[in-house]
């Protein structure tokens, strides 16, 4: 019974001190625990602190760089997350491979940079993203329609072709179909054009009003491009 009663009491001991530990962190890896319970409760700011206050301790803490990459996406700061991310990445490329959060986060901006023209950039960010999860169709997929509109035909169909053999969804396929066959309408080729085309509206549940709709604002986007590039290239006055 005395045993028992001396176990029962180290126990207790050990609890004490690991809550004490958690409410008062003396390490990196205390903080990094510490921020982690805070995000699953929902206090970001305060995970953030802890995860940097962790870098702060061990700039070299894979782990704390990558939580405090979540925690800053979770904010809307994709610009910071990524910062973190490739550090992430830098440290520990095994511990980031295949990471979500990190290749949804490149794809992101990927796409945005993309909206805005500079596809050098885009195409950039949709290469980390799939450096990170090589068997990511969204990804190739992403990156093919940045090549487009860039004017990099070939490289289009090379990333098609890779992200229809990825078997991605229904709704994916039938985005890649309709991009590869746009693009080989633009090379010229209108029989694998009409193919693919075929192909992407059998798969598509919203028929083929989207997918003339998404063609359109590629035409759009690369029209736009050429103009962009057009005024470039003329000398200043």
């Amino acid at each position: 019974m005395r045993r028992f009663s001396l176990s029962l009491f180290s126990l207790l001991l050990l609890m004490v001190a690991s809550a004490a530990q958690a409410q008062n962190p003396s390490t990196a890896k205390d903080y990094l625990k510490r921020g982690i319970t805070r995000f699953g409760k929902g206090d970001v700011d305060g995970a953030v602190a802890d995860f940097t206050k962790a870098i702060e301790m061990n700039p070299q803490f894979a782990e704390a760089h990558l939580n405090r990459g979540k925690a800053r996406r979770s904010k809307g700061n994709l610009d910071g997350a990524i910062e973190d991310y490739e550090k992430a990445i830098s440290l520990d490329p095994q511990m980031t491979s295949n990471n979500r959060d990190i290749t949804q986060a490149f794809n992101n901006r990927g796409f945005i940079r993309a909206n805005q023209f500079d596809m050098d950039g885009a195409i950039s960010d949709f290469d980390k993203a799939i450096q990170v999860s090589p068997t990511d169709a969204d990804s190739y997929i992403k990156r093919a329609e940045a090549q487009l509109i860039k004017g990099d035909l070939g490289g289009a169909v090379a990333d098609f072709d890779k992200g229809i053999s990825l078997n991605p969804s229904n709704t994916t396929a039938s985005m890649a179909y309709a991009g590869r066959g746009f693009t080989s309408l633009l090379q010229g080729d209108e029989e694998a054009a009409r193919k693919d085309f075929d192909k992407s509206i059998k798969l598509n549940s919203e028929g083929r009003i989207f997918l003339e709709l998404h063609l359109k604002i590629l035409e759009t986007q690369i029209k736009e491009m050429k103009r962009r590039r057009s005024e470039q290239q003329q000398p200043v006055a």
